[in-house]
Parts: C-alpha cells; structure tokens; sequence
C-alpha cells in the first residue's frame, strides 16, 4: 500500500526562540516542537531524562495500601503469590515484584503464570481455586492483569484470598472487588502519568514496598541498588508493550538501556549473548522490540513464560544460559510458525476479494497457533492499514488477538459489539477476545459495520508524516549526535523522519544483504554526499539508476565502521521527482538557511 508524504508545518519564530533559549541546534528544537514540547525546560527536562524526575509511588493509587498488606504479609510469613501475565510485560514486572520481597525479606513468595494456551489470558478461577488449596489465605498480587477480574476477584474473597491488582489495561465501568486496585487511572486519583505499562505499574508498587524497608521516605542502600538494577526490565517491559515512550516512560527505558548495556543482570546477559547483542556498542529502542523482546515472549507463546521468569530472576549463570538458549530456540520456531500463518492469512484475505471494499480485516482458522496470532494481527495492520482481528478456532471456540492502526480506538469498538462476545480486553492499540465459534460470523460482521462507521477516510489512508524538510548540507555528524539525543524512540516519540529534494543518485545503486533486498545508495546535493540505506526496498530500487534525480524521506543516522563514524540516510521512502505528487505540503514553504540559524 502506497504511503502518502505528509510534512509538517515549520513555525521559524518558534524554533529560533527553543534554539537560542536551550542552545541546541535549530533542527532539533523543531524536532522537539512537533513533539508538543516548545518551552525551554520542558526541552531540556526531556532530553536530559533524569532519575530524579520519576513521580513519587506514594502518589500511586493504591500503592501505598499494598505495600502496607505486602509488609503485614512478609512479616507474618503468609504465603505471597505472584500472579502475572504471559507476555514480556507480565514477565518482567513478576520478576521485579518476585525479587523484591525476596530482598525485603520474604521467604514464602512464589510466582504464576497461566498457560497462553491451556489457561488464557488473566486470573482464571480454576488457577484460584488451585492457590487456594496449596496456600491457604495467601496473598495474591497480580502483575499486568486483573482490571477486568470481576467475578474472580469475588471468587477469591469466598477461597478466603486477599487480592491486590496491579494492571494498566483499560478499566471497565466496575472495578473488580480487590481488596487492593493499583492501577495508574484508577478514578478518584491523580496519578501524574496514566501510561505505565504492567511492569512500571509493579515497578512503582516495589518501589513503595521499598521504602517500608527503609526510613520510610527512601530505601535501604541495598534495596535502592536493587531497583536500579532492575530499570533494565522496566524498560523491556516498556518498549515491547508499546506505550507511550513519554515522562516516566522514556526515562525508565533511557536509563534501563544503559543498565542493560554496562551491567546486564545474569539472566539479561545470557539473553543478549544467545542473540548476538553482547558486544553491541549501544542499544536501542529496536534492540528490544526486534531482539530480546521477541524471545522472551516466545516462551509464553508457545511453551510456558515462567521459564522466562526462572531466567530473569536467577543468579545461575549456567541455568541461565540453558534457558537463554531455549528461549532462542523457542523464538525460531515461532518464526517460523508466524511466516506460515501469515501467508495463510494473505491468501485467504485475497482470496475474499482484497480490502478495497471493506474497513476492517477478521480472519480465522482452525490450525493457526493461538500464541502467534498478535503477531500476524499487527503484520496485517501494518500491510493493509486496516484495524485486524485474526482467530485461532478450537473446540467450538475462538481465541482472538486484535491490532489497530494509528488514530483509532480499537477497544472502544470492541466493546460496542460485545454482545457477541465471551470475554474481551486491552486497549486502543491491541486487545484479547474470546467467543463462541458459532459467533464468529456475526462479530466479523458487527465490527466490520462498527468500523465503517467510526473510520474516517483520513484514517484509512496510510500517511508517513515527515518532521521536516532539510538540505543535506545541515546534517553534520554534530547535528545528528545531537539529534540522537530525542532516543529512546517508540510510540509518542517517533524517530525523526527528514525529507530532502532533488537529490541526484550518485553512482549506480547497489543490491545489499544477504538475500539482495537492501538498497544501498550514493546521494548528493549541491557540494554535500552522503551514503544512503534502503532496508527492504532494493524491489522499489530498480526505478534509480545513476544520475537519478529523486525526493528522499530518511532517518538520519550515524554509520560506525572501521572505527570511522559517519552520517548515513536510512530510507524510508522515495520517488522520482517526476512523481513528487505524493507530497502533502501543508503550508508549503522552501527550508534553508532557518536550519543554519
């Protein structure tokens, strides 16, 4: 699907007045400027990220009254179970919460995490009824699930449970009958940043727990230690559940990458040694999402996550290697599954005529893997920029795994054609639904409508919205090192898309890679050449020849080679100047010499 060009409008007062007044480049105060961020210390708030801005747990709702029962808990011995999601979110907040009490003192703390497949997603009652039997009266904590548990968390008051949820997801019209809700939106309270993930959320609750161990202000030195070391799986858990990378956000993954990358815990160590990033100079918001990420998640998908927990709270460094390697292993195979499924899907959605007509993608199948089909919902989203829903169809039910595009309230239609479901949850990017088999017609159907509805055109149009439009000659390698300083990159953060005109191809373009799909390019621009990437766009290629005149749409980047650092393009897109028409201007104006101010 064809991307339409969308720049952005440039406001020179604006920018000069940021740039003047932080001392950064006029590049980067437009960049911060698109980003909502036009005042000065707000600017240098967000590129220096500091520890010291991280909200205060205490403002948490619900945080501090868990602490207290988590302290009461630990002190009388109780039994203390964990009970966490499946996925790299629900894995790495278990893991901060389980090694917290461990450290604060608790020698009865165990953890659990349901199977995908056999269990489902969140608290089920038959896992309750389970605890109930083998700890008696424990306290049960959930991590990135629960906010949705009604009827289980009454289950648990009968078992004789006390039950503290912790949760980000969205809250439904009833809060569950915890004895404790942590939840960062939870109504009634005025926590500064509602966009935790599940692990921040746990995070925040070991933090306050913390504190009891300590002057109750600040923690202990060794309990303190702890929770910077476990910034690192914070900011895992960050990046791979996809929230917005803005206040506390950013700051936990600014500063849990470099955790990661100077003193990785045991378990992080062997995860990144099986993946190849040990030796890595620096890691990124892509290291995460692309690489360890995925192999942790793939042991909830297709085997069982607590694996990937024993891993990531063990001191062993050999057991720690064993299941890395099987992690590694695991993610393989779920590669493999998902390239299958995803072709699969392809066919059958051609099959039907396409998407030219309809506003929303359900599909569904019997043999398709219910721990692979997030993945191929979000692969479609993105091929056909239509809001997805894919289903794995077994015993007369189906699991499903839905993924939005940019712009619209996947939840929100969801729930308006609930009537046709057995259980839903997650929020408006991504979410889990359940129904009867027999139902599956009538939901597609529902939804395809609640779709055609509530979609504007605008929406169904894929659009690459550019930052701004630079001549080549501004970015030296001290712009860009200063342009990096915007990383950690995701959602709410994007990475800065530039575009330049009329450059000419210089040299013949070369096909890179190991399967020849990466197009490798020579730019120039006035008495300004630079080196240019296209990954997967060698197809796209074969329309520049040397001497092509072309419009170009890039993240800048710095290439370190040979121990020589240089600028390099990374493209994103391109067309002949013949075809410049794709170019939303809005308002036009020619970028020069502003950039140089």
């Amino acid at each position: 699907m064809n991307a339409r060009w969308r720049l952005r409008a440039d406001d020179p007062g604006r920018m000069v007045a940021l740039s003047r007044a932080t001392g950064i480049a006029p590049l980067v105060a437009q960049l911060l400027i698109n980003r909502g961020i036009d005042e000065p210390r707000r600017a240098l708030a967000f590129l220096e990220a500091r520890l010291g801005s991280l909200h205060d747990p205490e403002l948490l709702p619900g945080a501090v009254e868990a602490a207290e029962r988590i302290d009461r808990a630990i002190h009388s011995g109780r039994q203390i179970v964990i009970y966490g999601d499946y996925d790299v979110d629900g894995v790495c907040g278990t893991s901060i919460l389980w090694s917290c009490l461990r450290l604060a003192g608790g020698r009865n703390v165990r953890y659990y995490i349901p199977h995908r497949i056999e269990e489902g997603y969140g608290v089920n009652a038959e896992a309750l009824r389970r605890l109930a039997v083998e700890n008696p009266a424990a306290l049960v904590i959930t991590v990135d699930c629960g906010i949705s548990a009604i009827r289980e968390a009454e289950l648990a008051r009968e078992l004789g449970l006390e039950l503290i949820i912790t949760d980000h997801h969205t809250i439904g019209p009833v809060l569950p009958p915890a004895d404790v809700v942590v939840h960062p939106r939870r109504p009634g309270g005025a926590y500064p940043w509602g966009e935790l993930c599940g692990a921040g959320v746990a995070f925040k609750l070991a933090w306050q727990v913390c504190k009891g161990f300590g002057d109750g202000k600040r923690a202990s030195p060794h309990l303190r230690d702890y929770l910077v070391r476990c910034l690192g799986l914070v900011a895992l858990a960050t990046v791979a559940d996809v929230v917005p990378l803005a206040d506390e956000n950013r700051i936990f993954v600014r500063h849990g990458l470099a955790g990661i990358a100077g003193a990785p815990t045991v378990g992080l160590r062997a995860l990144m040694e099986v993946s190849g990033c040990l030796d890595k100079r620096r890691l990124t918001t892509g290291t995460i999402g692309f690489v360890l990420g995925p192999r942790i998640n793939a042991a909830g998908r297709l085997e069982r996550a607590m694996r990937a927990v024993e891993m990531l709270t063990t001191e062993d460094t050999v057991l720690a290697g064993e299941i890395a390697s099987e992690l590694d292993r695991c993610n393989t195979r779920r590669q493999e599954i998902e390239r299958q499924i995803y072709e699969q899907a392809r066919a059958m959605l051609e099959a039907q005529g396409g998407v030219t007509e309809r506003r929303a993608i359900v599909l569904a199948a019997q043999d398709w893997h219910p721990g692979v089909i997030g993945i191929v919902a979000g692969r479609l989203a993105e091929t056909y920029h239509r809001p997805t829903i894919v289903l794995s169809l077994k015993e007369a039910m189906a699991q499903g795994s839905a993924r939005s595009i940019p712009g619209f309230d996947l939840y929100q239609a969801i729930h308006d054609c609930a009537a046709a479901l057995h259980t839903f949850g997650g929020h408006a990017a991504a979410a889990g639904l359940k129904l009867a088999e027999e139902n599956v017609s009538a939901f597609a159907q529902l939804f395809e409508a609640r779709c055609r509805s509530a979609l504007t055109p605008e929406q169904l149009e894929k659009v690459v919205d550019i930052d701004a439009e630079v001549p080549l000659d501004v970015l030296s390698l001290k712009v860009v090192e200063e342009i990096d300083r915007l990383e950690p990159y995701g959602v709410g953060n994007p990475k800065p898309l530039l575009l330049a005109s009329h450059v000419q191809v210089v040299g013949p373009p070369r096909l890179v890679g190991e399967h020849k799909n990466h197009l490798q390019l020579r730019l120039k621009q006035g008495n300004t050449v630079l080196k240019a990437i296209g990954w997967n766009l060698a197809e796209k290629g074969q329309a520049l020849a040397a001497g092509s005149s072309c419009s170009v749409v890039f993240h800048p980047s710095i290439n370190e080679w040979n121990q020589r650092r240089e600028v390099q393009l990374e493209l994103k897109d391109f067309t002949v100047d013949s075809a410049l028409g794709v170019v939303d201007r809005r308002p036009a104006r020619t970028v020069a010499d502003g950039w140089r101010a």
